[in-house]
């Protein structure tokens, strides 16, 4: 089974196309939005994971944050996952030479990982695919940013095309499972005639939707296009909160009424 059909059984299973990315910032990195001082990133994250199971059909790691854990750990944290009946997501943005690509989707298959996300900047992503498909794990390559400073990147012309169709059409080559698309705002330069041109170059793909939440993108622009693929990633707003719960469940219910065309109010 690959990581799209994993994606699809997991969001029907649940009823849900959340997906709850975990980044436990220690309290050096900045200030709010960090772990409670003096506990185990491991088990605080063990935490996150059961408190949002019930709502949530996947789990993104970011794993930058957990350079500090052991092997050990991180297969222990998706085996959880797992049991909890969600899929999980190495997001390590790869970006390198074909064989440190290898040696980083390598791991993250022995770590437990369904998929893992890709910076396509070395201008691999053909072998890149490849690779993923040997170890059995899901691609994801980076494909439209919602950062200011993608708008530059976004725009600049490969073969007398934007970039990001230029990035497009390479997923779509290399048989990619998903892609990601940052969420839509007013205070971003993403269009939805980009989305759908995106859409129409990857008419099967998954698309990984950071943004949501405390950035304030919206999803439903997303949904209308890539509908149940849509993986709609929600991070601090959940992890941090309260109650890490019911966020969850407000989350899972705002993307759910989104998909079905109903007014949110957010």
């Amino acid at each position: 089974m690959n990581f799209r059909q994993k994606w699809l059984q997991a969001a029907q299973r649940k009823n849900s196309l959340l997906c709850v990315g975990i980044d436990p910032a220690e309290a050096a990195q900045r200030h709010g939005h960090q772990m409670p001082e003096g506990v185990s990133k491991t088990e605080w994250t063990r935490h996150i994971i059961d408190a949002v199971a019930p709502y949530t059909a996947g789990i993104k790691l970011n794993r930058n944050y957990f350079k500090d854990i052991t092997r050990e750990d991180m297969r222990s944290l998706n085996d959880r996952i797992h049991e909890q009946g969600m899929i999980s997501i190495d997001d390590s943005k790869l970006a390198d030479i074909g064989d440190t690509n290898d040696a980083g989707i390598y791991h993250a298959k022995q770590e437990g990982f369904d998929a893992i996300t890709y910076a396509p900047f070395p201008g691999n992503t053909l072998q890149a695919g490849s690779q993923a498909q040997a170890h059995g794990v899901g691609l994801i390559p980076l494909v439209l940013m919602s950062n200011p400073e993608y708008r530059l990147m976004k725009n600049a012309l490969i073969n007398g095309e934007p970039l990001y169709r230029f990035l497009a059409k390479q997923s779509a080559e290399a048989q990619a499972d998903g892609i990601v698309i940052g969420a839509p705002s007013p205070g971003n330069h993403i269009t939805l005639e980009e989305i759908a041109d995106v859409a129409r170059i990857l008419p099967e793909a998954l698309v990984l939707v950071p943004g949501i939440g405390a950035q304030g993108g919206d999803i439903a622009p997303i949904l209308g296009l890539f509908g149940p693929r849509t993986i709609a990633n929600v991070g601090r707003a959940i992890i941090y909160a309260k109650d890490p719960a019911q966020q969850a469940r407000s989350y899972r219910d705002l993307i759910t009424q989104a998909h079905q065309g109903v007014p949110t109010g957010r």
